[in-house]
């Protein structure tokens, strides 16, 4: 059974695991992991991997995770849209939008973030295909905090192509398919779990506690499932498609 607590030289066993497992390919034995003794110390095994990988850091995935907590990690991978990816053991995907900042949103010491501040720092906003499968073995058992160390569970962001910003308040109830090798995962409405897709995003601005810098102009931030996730259970041409909006594809490689 996984430790209830974590040291800091337990953190830097797990960010070593986590670091070989990203070289590799070889799954973390989660039950061998200490589990990281808050969200803050959590945050650090993902800057102590991120500068051992030394990867550009090209984009943040923002969550609100348990108990309305706002969370983030580096998107270690960016793939234009139509790029080919390996497939890979219980791989998953979340069909999203994402945005691009034009300016810096630094940590605020007085006052808060509002949605008008986090519009107009943004540059465009695009669809994106988040590719999600984490480092760790025994996936559905792997604690909160454990899966927030390794990056939540990202492996890769497709970008694709821009969209009006008005998307981010019309995006729920547009017709949203996607399909593999031409056969329905899901066909339904868009629907995003937060309501606004920017709730996220503004949510982590006000509470940011990376250690990598921050949100930076140029950078990309994905707001958040639009489908729900979906398993991926076959290589081949995923494409996914949203009224009104536009298109966006990966194809899996065995």
């Amino acid at each position: 059974m996984a430790l209830e607590h974590s040291r800091p030289s337990e953190n830097q066993s797990f960010a070593d695991e986590l670091v070989r497992a990203h070289l590799t390919g070889k799954r973390v034995a989660s039950s061998s992991m200490p589990v990281p003794h808050s969200p803050v110390s959590a945050m650090q095994v993902q800057a102590s991997v991120q500068e051992r990988l030394a990867r550009p850091i090209g984009g943040w995935k923002v969550a609100i995770g348990p108990q309305q907590l706002p969370v983030a990690a580096p998107l270690l991978y960016l793939y234009p849209d139509a790029a080919e990816i390996s497939l890979f053991p219980d791989c998953t995907i979340e069909v999203e939008l994402a945005v691009h900042l034009r300016q810096d949103l630094p940590r605020r010491e007085t006052g808060a973030y509002q949605r008008c501040d986090i519009l107009d720092a943004i540059e465009n906003v695009v669809l994106g295909i988040e590719v999600i499968g984490g480092r760790l073995d025994s996936a559905a058992s792997v604690p909160f905090l454990s899966f927030l160390a390794d990056n939540l569970g990202n492996r890769g962001y497709v970008v694709g192509e821009s969209v009006p910003l008005s998307a981010l308040s019309e995006i729920n109830g547009l017709a949203c398919d996607v399909m593999l090798n031409g056969q329905p995962l899901y066909e339904a409405p868009a629907s995003h779990p937060a309501g606004d897709p920017l709730l996220p995003l503004l949510a982590y601005a006000n509470a940011q506690s990376d250690n990598l810098g921050g949100l930076k102009a140029g950078q990309l931030v994905t707001t958040g499932s639009l489908c729900g996730v979906l398993p991926i259970r076959a290589a081949g041409l995923l494409d996914a498609r949203i009224s009104q909006l536009g298109r966006i594809s990966v194809r899996f490689s065995e």
